[in-house]
């Protein structure tokens, strides 16, 4: 926060891997079944965090907060989680 204003850039870009690291938590855990979504959240991070990570560096142009910077390196990392999921998986359980 500067001067009392909000980022909203920041605000978004580290609202996207927060609501989809709940989600995936979810999905692992099963605290609220919802067979509904099965498998989603662990394809939502592909394209939601592209989003958010662009979001954060365009903002991160206008000001050099903090809060981008977490939003812009935990969008990166959950968009690298599902692929390596899906190598870890692969090479642990076979096909």
């Amino acid at each position: 926060m500067k001067n009392g204003t909000v980022n909203i850039f920041g605000v978004v870009s580290v609202l996207i891997p927060l609501i989809l690291s709940i989600l995936i938590l979810n999905f692992f855990l099963e605290i609220v079944p919802n067979e509904k979504i099965q498998g989603l959240p662990l394809i939502l991070p592909l394209f939601l965090c592209p989003i958010g990570a662009v979001v954060g560096v365009v903002g991160y142009r206008y000001r050099k907060d903090q809060i981008l910077r977490i939003g812009i390196i935990s969008n990166i990392i959950l968009f690298l989680f599902p692929i390596a999921y899906n190598i870890f998986a692969t090479l642990i359980f076979g096909v």
